[in-house]
């Protein structure tokens, strides 16, 4: 994985560590730093993703893994421990952008695969390894909302819309917020969704069942005000149609079931007046996204570019 500094290089890894730990497509992790400082900062992220790594190979008994530095590896007790649970386990190796050991990164990681064919390895870098070769027609099955500041120049911008499917649909909001109206429902979810993400929430995507109108479950922590639950119901309409009072009612009794904070509509178009009046008379527990609203937040939320 190539991406600049600070475009979410550890948050990517920690997620794909997660997932696979979950899947059973591995058995334990390994992330191998150059610094000890950034083996530090490696188990302190994985806390939020509920990854356990042990900083030393003492320390790890019977956790997710464990960071660890290329200095402490050399020694000849580490190396011996390694070799054995290399052959005992199927690991995630994650070599993080080692620039002052790549070479003995590399024969390392190495090794460990000759152990034991099922481990696997991510490499992560600012710049592509010379010593690394991949095939450039590689589809990748995920995508990245990018900062802006990483996609100005021409030649990124093309690399960028070729790997990930969300970048050219991104650029067309930005330029024409018509697109919304060719959006497939699925697809109009899954751009809440992402807005809702980028907001600090913890969000469930449902999986395309309309359980009591609910599309989105978005959790957020606010601190000494405890857990925010919120449910969102996306509706996307043709332009000429609004949302009425009875989709109103229906996801005010959805938010009481699910005993959430709130209940908040998202429409590609408007509402009616008899909506809006309900709306605004619980306004502590509903609230609503209509099109303006929509057009401001993508704006603010994926450009960086508020409305006055």
């Amino acid at each position: 994985m190539v991406a600049a500094p600070g475009t979410g290089k550890t948050v990517t890894a920690l997620y794909a560590t997660q997932k696979m730990l979950k899947e059973k497509f591995v058995d334990s992790a390994l992330i191998v730093t150059d610094l000890v400082a950034i083996r530090d900062q490696w188990v302190h992220a994985a806390n939020s993703y509920k990854i356990d790594l042990a900083n030393t190979i003492e320390n790890y008994l019977h956790g997710d893994g464990i960071a660890i530095n290329t200095q402490t590896l050399r020694t000849k007790s580490s190396e011996s421990v390694i070799d054995d649970l290399g052959r005992s386990k199927r690991w995630l190796i994650v070599a993080d952008d080692p620039v002052f050991e790549e070479k003995y990164v590399s024969h390392f990681v190495d090794r460990l695969l000759d152990l034991n064919r099922e481990s696997k390895v991510l490499y992560i870098s600012r710049t592509v390894p010379e010593s690394i070769s991949f095939d450039s027609e590689f589809r990748f099955n995920t995508e990245f909302i990018l900062q802006r500041s990483i996609i100005e120049l021409p030649d990124t911008e093309i690399r960028v819309a070729r790997y990930a499917p969300s970048f050219t649909l991104l650029r067309e909001l930005e330029r024409n917020k018509s697109v919304i109206d060719n959006l497939s429902w699925r697809n109009f979810e899954k751009l809440i969704a992402s807005l809702l993400e980028k907001d600090g929430y913890e969000i469930e995507l449902m999986q395309g069942t309309k359980d009591g109108g609910v599309d989105v479950v978005a959790v957020k922590d606010m601190g000494p005000s405890g857990q925010f639950k919120t449910l969102w119901q996306a509706k996307k309409m043709k332009s000429g149609n609004k949302v009425g009072i009875s989709v109103v009612r229906e996801l005010a009794d959805t938010r009481q079931e699910f005993g959430a904070s709130k209940g908040i509509i998202v429409t590609s178009s408007y509402m009616t007046k008899g909506a809006l009046q309900r709306i605004d008379r619980d306004k502590y527990i509903l609230g609503k996204v209509d099109r303006d609203d929509l057009e401001a937040w993508i704006d603010d939320t994926l450009f960086g570019r508020k409305r006055s």
